[in-house]
């Protein structure tokens, strides 16, 4: 019997084997579901689309921003290059500003707009209409049930 270790956890190889086809198209489905969720529910909460990498930083600066861009890429495990090219984009797009700090003007501030917040709003909202729709067939038993197993996923 082959032990393999998950985040540190030793999972039983043999006994997941078997499932994981299903898992892994269940899973690929929900994505693709969700990521079709900006679009599909537009009507639900109009706004404007934001890629999975905006959503998390919008969300994080919204939670405990203001960020320097290197904050941004540590944010998302990306580069430097790529967390500055994510944020002007935001700056195009006026979802987020850039702002020198006034005691040390080397110091640049990437701060949230009110669109910015009305766009993860919107895109929230998307986001649980999607979520609805995937679990409108499941009893309320079977909804803390699928809840008490992702929870214990992680």
């Amino acid at each position: 019997m082959m032990i393999t270790q998950i985040g540190g956890v030793p999972m039983d190889a043999d006994r997941t084997a078997p499932y994981m086809p299903r898992l892994e198209e269940a899973f690929n489905k929900m994505i693709r579901f969700m990521n079709s969720s900006s679009t599909s529910y537009q009507s639900v909460a109009p706004g404007p689309l934001l890629s999975g990498s905006q959503r998390i930083v919008l969300r994080a600066l919204i939670n405990n921003g203001p960020f320097q861009v290197s904050e941004v890429a540590n944010q998302l495990g990306v580069t430097l290059s790529a967390a500055t090219g994510l944020v002007d984009r935001l700056v195009k797009a006026r979802l987020v500003t850039r702002e020198r700090d006034q005691e040390d003007r080397r110091v640049v501030w990437v701060k949230i707009t009110t669109e910015g917040e009305e766009a993860v709003r919107a895109a929230e909202e998307r986001r649980r209409a999607a979520f609805r729709e995937m679990v409108q067939n499941l009893n309320e038993g079977e909804l803390a049930q699928l809840c008490d197993m992702l929870e214990r996923m992680w």
